[in-house]
């Protein structure tokens, strides 16, 4: 267990090194731009493909890999339905801000923070199985937040065929490419494979001081001030996550680490996606911007706390 609270400790650091430079302005906000295309357009897709194509194919791989895409899209599905019985229930205000409630909720960072979070402290195993139940995070986050997103307004209709083209992203390509190579047992060249695995390698370091550098520029003491930003960050941060673990829990017949994964998924942040979704066609964002800063200030405390919970209890 110390080696893993260690390894905790030392990723999360990197975010205290990105607030900091952000401070100073050695990394100033317009730098955050470049590093997120940065991760999201080579680092990242890079580190999802290997992770796939460099895995065994065996009957218990398959597996696994089904029951976490079916995992994932029940998670999605309770999820959406509990958060819109909790928004409704408790009446959040103003009614045309129905659906970003729910969305920020819902939603959960398991991509760009998931993917080096849980390769860090899990390894390639565990992450691979992440790396799935991204793919249906991202047909959730472009084919029905935009959707969601229409709660309470009548002003606004969903751009449904720009956002389903967005679902192509680098990230969800490199899966593609890993997935392929997977099914027809080949690899990249040697010299073309420790290429993949050095632009791989950068994205943990790199995905922790690109949040620092977030945090960094966020006002988080007026973010707490608002009643339901409060309200999302503790069914977001604390009521799901802990009802997903006691959910998942009761189906024994799942894979140990398929467990793990969709408990772990539901631990992290709500998604930075649905904010440029809502500019997109429309609709202020600032509402999502402040819970995807609250929430991820919070999962400074949490992420550490849930990973060491879970390698205990599964390992």
């Amino acid at each position: 267990m110390a080696v893993v609270f260690g390894r905790v400790i030392a990723i999360f650091s990197l975010v205290l090194l990105g607030f900091i430079v952000n401070r100073k302005k050695i990394l100033p906000d317009e730098s955050r731009k470049y590093l997120i295309n940065l991760m999201m357009y080579i680092t990242a897709p890079c580190m999802a493909a290997s992770s796939i194509y460099m895995k065994e194919l065996s009957p218990q791989v398959v597996k696994s890999t089904f029951q976490v895409v079916i995992g994932a899209a029940v998670f999605f599905v309770v999820a959406t339905v509990f958060s819109i019985i909790i928004v409704k229930l408790l009446k959040f205000k103003p009614i045309e801000e129905t659906g970003l409630y729910v969305v920020a909720i819902t939603s959960v960072n398991n991509g760009f923070m998931g993917f080096p979070v849980t390769k860090a402290i899990f390894g390639e195993d565990i992450f691979y199985f992440m790396v799935m139940h991204n793919v249906i995070s991202c047909f959730y986050l472009y084919g029905v937040v935009p959707l969601l997103l229409k709660m309470g307004r009548k002003d606004v209709k969903a751009n449904l065929r720009s956002n389903l083209k967005d679902m192509l992203n680098p990230c969800i390509i490199g899966i593609i490419i890993g997935v392929v190579c997977l099914v027809l047992s080949w690899r990249p060249p040697k010299m073309v494979n420790e290429v993949i695995i050095y632009l791989s390698d950068m994205t943990i370091p790199l995905s922790m001081i690109i949040i620092g550098v977030q945090l960094g520029s966020s006002k988080i003491m007026e973010i707490l001030k608002h009643k339901y930003i409060n309200l999302v960050n503790i069914f977001s941060m604390f009521a799901i996550p802990i009802l997903t673990f006691l959910a998942v829990e009761r189906f024994s017949f799942l894979d140990v680490n398929v467990r793990l994964v969709i408990v772990f998924a539901s631990v992290f942040p709500a998604a930075v996606v649905p904010a440029a979704i809502a500019e997109q066609q429309g609709i202020k964002s600032n509402r999502l911007a402040e819970v995807v800063s609250l929430t991820t200030l919070i999962s400074l405390i949490t992420l550490p706390i849930a990973a060491t919970f879970l390698m205990k209890y599964y390992f």
